[in-house]
């Protein structure tokens, strides 16, 4: 019986040190291997995408663990500017797109002027414009005018293109490059609450919204548009994890939305969320 439990024992040893051996003598794990028949290009942190290894470990800023990224897309490979994401960080840093398509574009402009020639017949609004907004102005717009000296009422105004005075001032001014703009009140005059009938007060404080919309064009949101010294730019997905940057040409600039002249398609998905940490990982891979 005890002649039994040493060949037993011997036999277990022997088989615990080939384990061993075959571990301490077993080749040490390429940084570059093939998974389940896909082969790992380099590790990268999820939520610091352009921290970037070619073996696992954890992020150095955050602490999370490296994931790999696989290669498997052909694009990455003929595209020298593709920014890839694995899925994970493509769902931390919560990529989002958007489809470029054709529509109007809404703009805002909030004007501070005066009312001038204040009488019994005839009243205008007169507010200074910015060349920047000048494309936005048109001849038989309307805006609804708000007095602080005079609480609660609003008064309905339009640029007239044949009114008794010019709607504009054709000079600009040199010092602030904007110029004037005439809205006539079609409901005159202007009157102070307990003055009414009495007095009728010129240069009060005024201002208003113009609300400007242009007709159907080729428009991309504004959280989309990256500006730094190649110009404007945005990331547009290729494939589900691949973006590549485009320059673009942009025209008027919306409330939500800009004009694109050149440099996109329609049907074409930019990124509307995501995008600066994509370009930091982008500039940071090219050495830029």
């Amino acid at each position: 019986m005890k002649t039994k439990f040493f060949l037993l024992f011997l036999l277990l040893a022997a088989g615990a040190g080939t384990v061993w051996y075959f571990k301490l003598n077993s080749p040490a794990p390429s940084a570059v291997t093939v998974t389940a028949g896909r082969k790992i290009l380099y590790y990268q942190s999820a939520m610091h995408p352009w921290i970037k290894s070619d073996k696992p470990g954890k992020c150095p800023i955050c602490g999370m663990n490296l994931v790999p990224v696989y290669e498997g897309d052909a694009m990455a490979m003929t595209d020298t500017n593709l920014v890839s994401l694995n899925a994970d960080s493509v769902s931390v840093i919560n990529v989002q797109t958007e489809t470029v398509q054709g529509r109007p574009i809404r703009h805002t402009i909030h004007v501070i002027g005066r009312i001038q020639k204040n009488s019994a017949t005839a009243v205008w609004f007169v507010f200074d414009i910015y060349e920047r907004d000048l494309s936005w102005i048109k001849p038989g717009q309307t805006l609804e005018v708000s007095l602080p000296s005079v609480p609660g009422k609003t008064y309905s105004a339009q640029i007239k293109l044949h009114g008794t005075e010019t709607f504009a001032d054709r000079n600009l001014d040199d010092m602030s490059d904007s110029t004037k703009i005439r809205a006539e009140i079609s409901n005159p005059p202007v009157e102070v609450p307990g003055f009414e009938g009495s007095a009728y007060f010129n240069n009060l404080h005024a201002e208003a919204h113009i609300v400007a919309v242009t007709p159907e064009v080729l428009a991309v949101p504004r959280s989309a548009v990256i500006s730094r010294g190649a110009g404007p730019m945005v990331y547009v997905e290729k494939s589900s994890g691949f973006y590549t940057p485009k320059v673009i040409s942009l025209g008027r600039i919306g409330d939500e939305y800009a004009e694109v002249r050149s440099g996109l398609d329609e049907g074409d998905k930019v990124v509307i969320n995501g995008n600066l940490l994509i370009d930091a990982d982008a500039q940071l891979t090219s050495g830029k």
